[in-house]
């Protein structure tokens, strides 16, 4: 079995759920929080991933991790341990969170560049977002020294490299040319 379809459709029951009980918003917060841990935590990775551990101890290990949690949380992580589909919980969480996403019209874009942007910048590059796609903005930025100047701008599978790195690379091929 296709194991990413697993983690769709468990999101998607939980989505649907989180919808139906007016509790999105704090259910996406959980998954967020998942998903935060797992990519913090090697150990919770093991836990998660430990074919040994019975699930009525998981779930006690499950509660006093996310003891925060929105009960629906919670009872959507019972299900899925129980169902010993736990390995994949990271993934259900991303997968929650690109339909929430979708959901409320929000775009991730990736902006690259060598240095840190500042707050004007940033507010600009989300007023040309919203104007364009009429979207929120969720702004991941990341530095890279290899770009010498300029920045990369990746929204959903559309990419801009305005980089001085893929410009000195374009001359380079005409040049060889």
């Amino acid at each position: 079995m296709n194991y990413s379809a697993i983690a769709v459709r468990y999101a998607k029951a939980l989505f649907s759920l989180a919808k139906e009980k007016n509790a999105l918003s704090k259910v996406k917060d959980d998954m967020a929080q998942i998903i935060s841990v797992s990519e913090q935590d090697e150990v919770f990775n093991r836990f998660l991933e430990n074919p040994v551990l019975p699930f009525s101890k998981k779930n006690e290990i499950f509660d006093k991790i996310f003891k925060q949690a929105d009960k629906l949380t919670l009872d959507f992580i019972h299900l899925v341990t129980q169902k010993r589909r736990e390995h994949f919980l990271k993934q259900m969480a991303l997968d929650f969170l690109n339909l929430y996403k979708i959901e409320k019209g929000i775009k991730t874009v990736h902006f690259a560049s060598v240095t840190k942007i500042n707050d004007t910048v940033r507010k600009e590059i989300k007023d040309i977002i919203k104007n364009s796609f009429n979207a929120e903005t969720e702004l991941i930025e990341t530095t890279d020294e290899n770009l010498v100047g300029g920045f990369i701008i990746r929204i959903d599978d559309l990419q801009y490299d305005a980089s001085v790195a893929k410009q000195l690379e374009h001359i380079k091929r005409e040049i060889v040319k």
